[in-house]
């Protein structure tokens, strides 16, 4: 029992810790088609127009690596997942944005990032 307690309180601790070391984000795809900022669990979609103005904040679910993370939100029936590789180098050969219709139809697209301040 003992150790049960020892090993949820260890993994408590490090989730935690993992999510505070997620820096605020702002990604977009490589011809701007989608753009959104990342900040802690949240998801805030920008609209495609020149104010670029939010339209949606979302929660999402997320799982962390070790160096990096995938968030899963779902928005007008579509599933986003957003893979960010490392979140020290951010990169668009392995960062991206899939996209899934509720039909099972995928696009992926390459993103762009950059940590805001």
């Amino acid at each position: 029992m003992r150790t049960r307690i020892l090993f949820i309180f260890t993994a408590l601790t490090m989730s935690l810790m993992v999510h505070a070391s997620v820096k605020p984000m702002s990604c977009q795809t490589n011809f701007g088609e989608r753009s959104f900022t990342i900040q802690g669990n949240s998801i805030a979609f920008h609209k495609d127009q020149q104010g670029r103005g939010i339209s949606s904040v979302l929660t999402s679910k997320t799982k962390v690596s070790m160096v990096g993370f995938t968030k899963t939100v779902y928005r007008d029936g579509y599933k986003h997942l957003i893979h960010i590789e490392n979140t020290e180098k951010l990169n668009a050969e392995n960062d991206f944005l899939a996209v899934t219709s509720p039909k099972g139809h995928k696009m992926t697209f390459p993103i762009h990032c950059s940590l805001l301040d």
